[in-house]
């Protein structure tokens, strides 16, 4: 009897340890929030093209564009987005610190996550053209992994590292909080602290809060790279901006659980926290302290350049 119990609780244990995570896969009729697109016409529009035509006539729209899913998680290589796991890891120091079954114990500490991004094609047939298609995966990316090696491709987050411009991120949050954000201040995303360094180590130990800042990390660092581009600058284009406009993205959140509306990059996560991510449980779409995000990009756009 005592050889039948040890045998059962070492095959539960082995399992357990083999299981993997599941959930919800991205549903882009449930997962995207249709009335965030807000489609205007504006008007009429002209664009330059090369002779003998000069240049074109078309009409003008401004809508927000659901263009990408970013996954933050706490297992490397989970991903929400698709409900399973893409592979695995024997780095454990890819793995995500700060979960909800122990935050109690370990107050003050930082949050870290992988990050990944998939471009959302929904509307790809509305008004305005698909410059980019950002695709990510962190676990991949030493400078997302390492804060050293991050200073690469960001060199100007030491003029922002002192009290000073940190106390600065307090009116960007208040704004936040109210549907707006200040782009002035590129450094700050919100309530959600530092948009430096970009990398998914977050200096916030609630959870959710983290798991934004770790998104918006993300899409600033892609702008950075240029694997992403701008198109609500100009009419007849896309621009790239390594320093980015963030006040062209919002977005909500979508795994554990569905909250909507969206709101700008760094809002207070107490505006959607409630019931999303409970301990052991989740919010009823995915396990807890993984996250997805759908994020809206401005477009501004000629339909002329079609």
């Amino acid at each position: 009897m005592k050889l039948f119990i040890f045998t059962l609780l070492l095959t539960i244990t082995i399992m357990t340890g083999t299981w993997s995570k599941s959930g919800t896969p991205f549903n882009p009729l449930t997962d995207i929030n249709y009335g965030e697109i807000e489609l205007t016409f504006l008007g009429l529009c002209i664009c330059p093209r090369p002779p003998p035509i000069f240049f074109v006539i078309g009409e003008m729209w401004s809508y927000w564009e659901p263009f990408a899913a970013v996954d933050t998680v706490s297992t490397p290589f989970y991903s929400p987005f698709f409900g399973a796991s893409t592979g695995s890891s024997l780095i454990d120091e890819l793995g995500g610190t700060n979960a909800t079954q122990d935050a109690v114990n370990i107050a003050n500490e930082v949050t870290f996550s992988q990050a990944h991004a998939y471009p959302i094609p929904a509307l790809e047939w509305l008004l305005c053209n698909r410059y980019d298609y950002p695709f990510w995966v962190t676990e991949f990316d030493p400078q997302w992994n390492f804060d050293e090696l991050s200073l690469l491709i960001h060199p100007e987050a030491a003029l922002y590292a002192n009290p000073v411009m940190q106390m600065a991120c307090m009116a960007d949050a208040a704004a936040t909080s109210v549907g707006y954000t200040l782009d002035a201040l590129p450094w700050c995303i919100g309530s959600g602290g530092s948009s430096y360094p970009m990398t998914g180590t977050i200096q916030n130990d609630e959870i959710t809060q983290a798991n934004n800042s770790a998104a918006a990390r993300l899409i600033y660092k892609l702008n950075r790279i240029m694997m992403i581009c701008d198109p609500a600058l100009t009419l007849c284009g896309c621009s790239y901006t390594p320093v980015w406009i963030k006040s062209h993205y919002k977005t909500h959140v979508v795994r554990p659980g569905v909250r909507a509306p969206a709101w700008p990059l760094g809002v207070t996560s107490t505006y959607y926290n409630s019931g999303l991510n409970v301990p052991m449980v989740g919010g009823g779409l995915g396990p807890n302290d993984e996250y997805l995000w759908t994020v809206y990009r401005k477009q501004l756009c000629c339909t002329c350049c079609d």
